[in-house]
């Protein structure tokens, strides 16, 4: 055999040895070695949807017309929210950014309704609430306390003021601040005031041309009342022990309290 012809005999011999051997090409990778992790600027790693929803704070102010410069409490719904205000005030942290539709409510006042967009700054609420009374209750209802309780301490005339209203919320009364005043019962044909006062005309001995400062602390007596001081404990009536009948209705009905000569009933 020609000498050429042995050496490429033998490079075939040699080929054929080596892939037999199970020798394997560099560039493979053992099924028992893992491959290293992606980087997360690989192109292949899935994108990040953890992103934190955007957060901020609404502070809300309250202002209440008709009561001077007192403050009742009130209850602010927002969305799933619900805050009772402090001082009028109320501050809701940690809302995410969206629009809400926000009520406002507080016992003698119209509620405020409306929406508000929360945006990723903060957020300032102004509202204004206003009475349910007519100027003329108001004016009526001062003149009511006064008659009946002008003799009594400040404590006793509001807790008069607060039977008053406890009256009007009560659904065996009238619905409205006037009639729940005036109102009148028949008894064996026979029409009986509610309160005294309106039945024998002392309601209208109150001037307040010639008694402003009189009438003005009235005023504060009432607006006491209506921004939700109650020392009657709820009560809807009152009596004075010394003027009644031991064996009268009044006398009958479940006691709360007695502030000076008024006993209080629910």
């Amino acid at each position: 055999m020609p000498h050429r012809q042995s050496i490429l005999l033998f490079v075939v011999i040699a080929i054929l040895v080596f892939t037999a051997s199970g020798c394997v090409s560099f560039t493979d990778i053992p099924p028992d070695v893992e491959r290293p992790p992606t980087s997360p600027q690989d192109p292949e790693s899935p994108p990040d949807s953890s992103t934190p929803p955007i957060v901020s704070t609404l502070r809300g102010v309250i202002q209440f017309e008709g009561i001077g410069d007192l403050t009742p409490k009130a209850m602010v719904h927002i969305g799933s929210h619900s805050i009772v205000t402090s001082d009028g005030q109320f501050t809701l942290t940690g809302l995410e950014a969206g629009k809400y539709e926000i009520e406002i409510t507080s016992d003698h006042f119209h509620p405020y309704r409306g929406s508000i967009t929360i945006t990723s700054e903060s957020v300032i609420l102004d509202v204004t609430m206003r009475l349910k009374y007519t100027p003329e209750e108001i004016d009526l209802f001062a003149r009511l306390v006064y008659a009946e309780a002008a003799g009594e301490t400040t404590i006793g005339q509001i807790a008069v003021a607060a039977s008053v209203l406890n009256r009007l919320a009560d659904s065996r009364y009238p619905n409205t601040l006037e009639e729940v005043i005036m109102q009148t019962i028949e008894v064996d044909g026979k029409l009986y005031y509610q309160y005294s006062p309106v039945l024998d005309g002392r309601i209208w001995e109150l001037d307040p041309k010639t008694q402003p400062a009189v009438y003005a602390a009235s005023l504060q007596v009432i607006y006491a009342a209506l921004a939700g001081q109650d020392p009657s404990q709820g009560s809807t009536g009152f009596y004075n022990p010394s003027k009644v009948s031991p064996t009268s209705w009044v006398t009958q009905q479940p006691r709360t309290v007695k502030i000076g000569n008024h006993q209080f009933f629910l």
